[in-house]
């Protein structure tokens, strides 16, 4: 497969075009869980088997554009509901915080870790179809330029910018297909469907509201799950669909839905 830069043919496939069915782990489960208890929900699209390379060892992002995302990386959590859920997030446009709806599902106030600092936020934009909230903080955030949103491209080498117990880090990450994803909803009501795309990477506890993004730092996605057995595959939610949030929670701010069971 040609990964190198943001443009080349897309993932290899085989056999002829037909429904294929792809079981992940639950978002609302897999990734906000400090137990990592597993759950299946099922994704649907219709389209050739997906051949997923092994994750790239290198991002290829510059030092200079490392180092920006980095700090713009939060991460998430809230012990609101049954069991803590913590997750990743990034700086956006107006110093907004983007996650994953699954992470914040049920939370009065997220509890936001930038640069080493904690803060209190609230939620403003909430999509349990798309699994994306957008976060306000209460207080100003100081110091990291928001993330600017680009378009994905299958075929193309990125990261993926996760916030763990040590901090924020990247995680090279293969773009191996964009997708349209059907199914259930984070609390497992039938939804719409989302586009979505397939990754190869390493995405853990913890990982999901992560922003992955191209080689030139640009944000093309939202972490939203991984594959079960531990096999190193994992699903986003294209930027699009962020895009649509902010818009919506500029203009009618709402909050985050009850906890998941």
């Amino acid at each position: 497969m040609n990964r190198s830069g943001d443009t080349g043919p897309g993932p290899r496939r085989r056999g002829a075009v037909r429904p294929f069915l792809i079981m992940v782990l639950a978002a609302s489960v897999a990734a906000c869980s400090s137990e990592d208890v597993l759950k299946t929900v099922s994704v649907e699209y219709s389209g050739d088997p997906i051949e997923v390379a092994p994750p790239p060892v290198d991002h290829g992002l510059s030092e200079e554009v490392s180092g920006r995302l980095l700090a713009a990386t939060v991460g998430v959590r809230g012990l609101d509901c049954r069991r803590a859920q913590v997750g990743s997030g990034f700086v956006v446009t107006g110093t907004l915080v983007v996650t994953a709806a699954h992470v914040v599902a049920g939370i009065d106030a997220p509890v936001l870790t930038i640069a080493g600092e904690e803060m209190v936020s609230r939620v403003v934009g909430f999509d349990p179809v798309a699994d994306l909230a957008v976060l306000q903080p209460v207080s100003d955030i100081r110091g990291p330029a928001p993330l600017e949103f680009g378009q994905p491209v299958a075929g193309s080498v990125g990261a993926i910018l996760v916030h763990e117990a040590d901090g924020p880090r990247l995680v090279p990450a293969g773009l191996e297909s964009l997708i349209r994803a059907t199914g259930v909803d984070v609390y497992g009501r039938p939804g719409d469907g989302r586009d979505a795309m397939v990754l190869s990477a390493g995405v853990l506890t913890g990982h999901s509201g992560a922003a992955v993004v191209d080689r030139k730092g640009r944000v093309v996605g939202v972490t939203f799950s991984r594959a079960r057995g531990g096999s190193p595959v994992a699903y986003a939610v294209q930027a699009s669909a962020v895009i649509r949030l902010l818009e919506r929670a500029e203009n009618s701010p709402e909050s985050a839905g009850p906890c998941i069971d």
